[in-house]
This record gives C-alpha cells, sequence and structure tokens, in this order.
C-alpha cells in the first residue's frame, strides 16, 4: 500500500485512512487549494480593515488595524512565515527566557519607577496606533529592536523577570503581554 495517508484529527478518536491509486496526491491537492484560498479571503480582508481604518469618520476607525494586522499575517505574501513561526518555537508560552527588557522613554522610566508598574500600551495615542500587536506590555530578550515596534525614543531599558501570560511573537525582539493591565517590578 504504497499511496496511502493515516490522519488522525486532533480530539478525535478514530483514524481516517486515504488509500488508492493517487489518494494522496487528490489530498495534498485539497489542501493546497483550502491554503490558497484562505490566503486570499485574508488578503481580501486585511485591504477591508485597511479601508475602515483609512477612510472611516468614526473616532474608533484606527482601532481596524487590529484586525488588519492579524489578516495580514495570512496574506499569501507572508503565509509561509506565519506557518513556520507559528509551528516552530518562535512563537507560544513555552520556552520563554527568564528574562526580558521593556524599552521606554526617559519620563516612562520615571513613571515606572514611581509607580511600580509598567502600563500596557495603548492602542491609540494621539492618533497614532502604538500597540503593533494589540494593547500589551512589548519586551524583547536582547538589544532594542529596530523593527518600527519599538518607538525610537524609547531607548532606557527596563530588565524584568518574564511576566506570566507573555507570548513570544518574534524570537529575540518581540515578547508581548497582552491585555489593558500593566506588569509590576520588582
Amino acid at each position: 500500500m504504497a499511496d496511502a495517508l493515516r490522519c488522525s484529527p486532533q480530539g478525535c478518536n478514530e483514524t481516517y485512512t486515504v488509500t488508492g491509486e493517487g489518494a494522496i496526491r487528490s489530498f495534498v491537492s485539497q489542501l493546497a487549494n483550502i491554503y490558497r484560498l484562505s490566503t486570499l479571503r485574508a488578503e481580501e480582508s486585511s485591504m477591508y480593515w485597511a479601508d475602515i481604518a483609512s477612510n472611516s469618520e468614526s473616532p474608533l476607525a484606527p482601532l481596524a488595524h487590529v484586525p488588519g494586522v492579524f489578516a495580514a499575517l495570512w496574506t499569501p505574501e507572508v503565509a509561509p512565515t506565519t506557518a513556520v513561526t507559528l509551528s516552530t518555537a518562535g512563537y507560544g508560552f513555552f520556552g520563554l527566557p527568564k528574562n526580558l527588557i521593556h524599552f521606554t522613554t526617559e519620563a516612562g522610566a520615571a513613571s515606572i519607577r514611581a509607580s511600580g508598574v509598567i502600563r500596557s500600551s495603548k492602542v491609540i495615542t494621539d492618533g497614532a496606533f502604538t500597540g503593533f500587536y494589540g494593547p500589551g506590555v512589548y519586551m524583547a530578550q536582547v538589544g532594542r529592536p529596530l523593527n518600527g515596534i519599538i518607538k525610537k525614543q524609547a531607548t532606557v531599558p527596563i530588565f524584568l523577570e518574564t511576566p506570566k501570560g507573555t507570548v513570544r511573537i518574534i524570537p529575540y525582539m518581540v515578547y508581548v503581554r497582552w491585555g489593558y493591565n500593566g506588569v509590576k517590578i520588582r
């Protein structure tokens, strides 16, 4: 049985076997078609949200960047990188470094010292979207990332133990503890 494929969907007790002349090729072809259609839908979705963010007169229009960013992660040009990142240790709650660095401004560092809390980034600050991956506390493992996510003036490093609930987005460069609550420092 050279042309056989066995798979057990997660949470399913049954095993399905695809056999026969060209069955695996047909199965792979169907997966490729689903992938192609899903990336095209994501591209349409990212354009839809970009239109809302740039053309709507609503004061909440900049919030459309959030679903737009997530849709953009599955567009035809980006989907392969997203798939590799999500399927490897590049993303997740596991294997996080023990310590991370949060970068802030001089004024931000003074506020953190006074309050003992690193406040969550706001989605909108002076009409600009500041939380690229949504509201949360952004950190890095090494050095200040030059990736457009951290403001140019945020050059003061705050070293901290990795907060519970932190997620690795881009290894070494972007870690996020999502939410509106800040991170308490010791």
